[in-house]
């Protein structure tokens, strides 16, 4: 059984994720294998640290959201890639 992921590693996988050219939440949320509500906490929680840009474009029915990465997500993406090298963690064994 694999381990659950933590919030800072499911936040640098969408992070992650719309760095590599998602941006609409529906897509996000299939490519990270996340529920719709933990996506919302998720991206409203890196919105407000500045690390997504969020864009609304005004629909008939209702709005449209997009998001991009800034360049502060960018950092901490940059920065997590270089720690995660650093550090090996090996599989638990029974």
């Amino acid at each position: 059984m694999s381990a659950r992921r933590s919030k800072f590693q499911l936040s640098v996988e969408v992070l992650e994720c719309i760095k590599s050219g998602e941006e609409k939440p529906t897509r996000i949320m299939y490519s990270c294998n996340l529920s719709w509500k933990s996506l919302k906490d998720i991206l409203e929680n890196l919105t407000e640290q500045g690390l997504l840009e969020e864009t609304v474009i005004p629909g008939k029915k209702r709005s449209k959201r997009h998001y991009d990465i800034t360049g502060k997500g960018e950092n901490v993406l940059k920065y997590y890639r270089m720690v995660s090298g650093l550090i090996e963690v090996e599989g638990l064994r029974d």
